[in-house]
């Protein structure tokens, strides 16, 4: 196999490389009439990237007994939940979503996070394989019926808690800037509600504006966009967003980047949960849309 570099691969790379990597699919639905996430299983059966599996961010890559939604699994949740589809410690994993890569990079990020490097994106998602006219698979998938061995090893380098993101911000220390990956408008708030707003002296770095238009990662843009904060690879951000989702998009951004960061993982859900934490809002940007 031609061993690929960097955090992503595109389509041509993956269709010539589907019999020698675990592809994993990580789609998440979202009902425009429904502001609440649910288990993307049944828009993986209705198209996916021939041999992909499923991983599900609800039930497998989360932990299901946390208050936090999306919050990182444990040792024996991570383990349980690669060994259902096929990931071992050898193996080389390539990850995909029908969204805009988030969801993608969740699952990247957390593998990494449990010690798992052979992890990548697949830059575009299942649009990018669509438009390149190459075929789906529909239905279940191909059920995974091996035995596989996941050591998984804790990476503190990647995560930041809740006391450490505040004491960052706190402090103000440029050499690890606290940055918040939502869009602009969601980072400043509203005075007016409840509940809204970002961690003060944090940063606004949308990741969403990390991506081009096709919804591939814009290595151009990226630079601008963490240049205009003065953030580059002298730096150590810690990274946040509405439910750490973003955030390791944006983590995996800044990877491509050489910026190596941590996510606060339980993100502004967490925060907001504990009613001693403030938050700031910008009355410049509220209400702008």
């Amino acid at each position: 196999m031609t061993a690929a570099t960097g955090h992503f691969v595109d389509v041509d790379w993956l269709a010539a490389h589907l019999d020698d990597v675990v592809v994993l699919d990580a789609t998440v639905q979202r009902d425009d009439r429904d502001p609440r996430y649910s288990d993307g299983s049944h828009l993986f059966e209705s198209g996916h990237i021939p041999s992909a599996r499923f991983a599900d961010l609800f039930a497998g890559f989360s932990d299901p007994d946390s208050p936090i939604p999306f919050t990182r699994p444990t040792p024996s949740q991570i383990v349980a939940a690669t060994a259902a589809v096929g990931v071992g410690s050898s193996s080389s994993v390539v990850v995909y979503d029908r969204s805009n890569g988030a969801w993608a990079a969740r699952i990247w990020w957390v593998l990494r996070s449990w010690g798992h490097r052979d992890v990548r994106v697949l830059d575009g998602g299942l649009a990018a394989w669509e438009t390149s006219g190459r075929q789906l698979e529909v239905g279940p998938g191909r059920p995974f019926t091996g035995t596989t061995e996941f050591a998984a090893v804790a990476v503190p380098d990647l995560v930041a808690d809740i006391d450490e993101t505040a004491r960052a911000a706190d402090a103000r220390d440029d050499r690890v800037p606290v940055i918040c990956a939502l869009r602009a408008i969601d980072f400043a708030g509203d005075p007016a509600v409840p509940g809204t707003g970002s961690i003060p002296d944090s940063i606004n770095v949308p990741y969403p504006e990390t991506l081009d238009a096709h919804g591939r990662h814009d290595p151009a843009a990226t630079r601008r966009l963490i240049e205009a904060v003065g953030v580059s690879g002298k730096h150590s951000p810690i990274l946040y967003c509405g439910g750490g989702i973003n955030a390791a998009g944006l983590a995996l951004a800044l990877a491509e980047q050489g910026v190596a960061t941590r996510v606060f993982d339980g993100s502004l859900a967490e925060w907001r949960a504990d009613g001693s934490r403030p938050l700031a809002t910008s009355p410049r940007l509220s209400g702008d849309v």
